[in-house]
């Protein structure tokens, strides 16, 4: 079997040209309805070379302005997203490297902001995500252009909602799944095409499966009692006695095994849609009224390839000492990694 071939360039947003540029090892994180991120490490000899076959020098190259980083597979983009850090390292033997991070576009959306008030009424929440991004990327045009575009807009649930100099990214992701009952999922691929799936991104993959076979190793964490809620309590918008909450309870099943458990959510007072809280309310038990277990599994790429399957798709898992005997699990995050030895590691966070 033919080794896949890893790939890093720098693309110079202004002019277009990409560079390609050896590397000594990379990873990158990307969880669902989060975003991602990436560090790629660099000799630096190798890199100045490149600069000097293109009359620039290191600086230019990597920080002069907006860079772009891709990580490919064999042509196929495995992750895109800025530099948003740079540091040159020498140890004690002489050797000089290169650090790089790089962040998803998804945050850096988090250093875009809303009009003083924008104003949504009964609108489709997907509606609500994309005109967000895209209003932003005219702000301030052409300086203001990501070259994010639009994908699959699913039709989801309809919303109300009151923006006043709002951080984007954040607004975005209190609409999805991550934060309430009836959102959904999303992401920005990389073509860097917002996309917006309702109610949940994924496919069942038949053709895989993890067991024996494929898993190098694993880890499972199961955290319990002060980790759980059956009764939550979230605050709107508000004040004293005129302040919006409501309260959301598990069904008994759950207070009966571990008692009652009460938490307080008030992250979420410039909310003014009794829905919303409630659907909050609701997201959060749903996913701590009980036990929620934790299962890391470590593969290497290509058994199976990274590009067979994304977050949210699901596949069979068979781990006998821990009774898990062919069962559906999701993926919600995965971490690629190469090394200094050029093993490539993929491990991946099921539920």
């Amino acid at each position: 079997m033919l080794q896949p071939l890893y790939q890093v360039f720098i693309r110079n947003i202004d002019t277009n040209d990409l560079f390609e540029i050896p590397f000594i090892s990379l990873g990158f994180t990307e969880e669902l309805n989060k975003g991602r991120d990436a560090k790629v490490s660099l000799d630096f000899k190798a890199a100045k070379a490149v600069a000097d076959a293109y009359n620039t020098d290191i600086l230019f190259l990597f920080t002069s302005g907006l860079r772009e980083i891709w990580i490919q597979k064999n042509n196929v983009k495995l992750y895109i997203g800025v530099i948003s850090d740079f540091s040159i390292a020498k140890d004690d033997k002489g050797f000089l490297r290169i650090d790089l991070a790089s962040v998803g576009y998804l945050t850096l959306l988090s250093k875009r902001r809303t009009a003083e008030k924008r104003e949504f009424s009964n609108t489709d929440a997907g509606q609500i995500a994309k005109t967000l991004i895209d209003e932003s990327q005219l702000s301030d045009s052409p300086h203001s252009d990501l070259g994010i575009t639009f994908g699959l807009i699913s039709t989801s649930v309809t919303r109300d909602r009151t923006y006043r100099f709002d951080n984007i990214r954040d607004s975005v992701i209190r609409l999805s799944n991550e934060n309430l009952n009836n959102g959904f999922d999303f992401d920005i691929n990389n073509d860097k095409i917002l996309n917006v799936y309702y109610p949940t991104k994924g496919t069942f993959k038949s053709n895989i499966i993890f067991d024996k076979g494929n898993i190098i190793n694993y880890r499972f964490r199961k955290p319990l009692i002060l980790s759980l809620t059956n009764q939550v309590y979230v605050i709107g918008e508000g004040f004293n006695d005129d302040v919006l909450f409501t309260k959301r309870t598990s069904p008994v099943e759950y207070r009966e095994v571990f008692t009652l458990l009460e938490d307080v959510l008030s992250d979420s007072r410039d909310v003014k849609e009794l829905t919303t809280l409630q659907d909050k309310g609701d997201r959060y038990l749903l996913e701590n009224q009980s036990p929620r277990v934790g299962l890391e599994i470590n593969h290497l790429d290509n058994n199976p390839d990274i590009n067979s399957y994304e977050l949210g798709d699901e596949f069979m898992v068979n781990i006998p000492e821990l009774n898990i005997t062919n069962e559906r699990k999701r993926v919600y995050k995965r971490v690629f990694s190469i090394d200094t030895n050029s093993l490539t590691v993929v491990t991946i966070t099921v539920r």
